[in-house]
């Protein structure tokens, strides 16, 4: 019978400290990229910039690790910055962005031979009395075709890349 435990952790490739990757979700400013730096195992600092369906959707924030040296790290995540869009084609009155704070979990995935890794993350968004205020006006409005209203939570889906 053979050990292969230590033969598994050497195989596996370091996770990079800083990373830049496409993904979909209000950590990547919408739908676009996100760069992020650990500057020690345990945290994550990252700004996600992209396009959130009014323009350019920006997001900062920091992720504690709970397990930083496995493949599967599960993380807790503090973000500031878009979280909410209400967009209604051709009525620039009644399309606008939201900011306020987010918090969130999230799980990486890093495969055993790759510097980059997976990302999914679930969000809960604290959005402001004036985007509530904002979305009820709109919902009364007849003349306001409204096809979705936000969820109350978000969802997260990225890939990573090393540097």
């Amino acid at each position: 019978m053979a050990l292969h435990a230590q033969e598994d952790v050497a195989d596996r490739m370091a996770p990079a400290t800083i990373t830049i990757g496409p993904g979909l979700g209000l950590d990547h400013g919408g739908l676009g990229v996100q760069l992020s730096g650990r500057p020690v195992p345990m945290l994550n600092l990252l700004l996600g910039v992209g396009y959130n369906l009014n323009g350019a959707g920006i997001n900062a924030g920091a992720a504690w690790r709970m397990l930083p040296h496995k493949r599967f790290c599960p993380y807790l995540v503090g973000l500031y910055g878009y979280n909410a869009v209400i967009a209604i084609p051709d009525d620039e009155d009644n399309t606008r962005t939201y900011y306020g704070p987010t918090a969130g979990v999230g799980l990486e995935i890093h495969p055993k031979r790759r510097s980059g890794h997976l990302q999914l993350a679930l969000f809960l968004p604290f959005r402001s009395a004036e985007f509530r205020d904002d979305l009820d006006r709109v919902k009364a409005d007849p003349t306001v075709d409204l096809r979705y209203e936000p969820l109350p939570i978000a969802f997260s889906l990225g890939y990573h890349f090393g540097l």
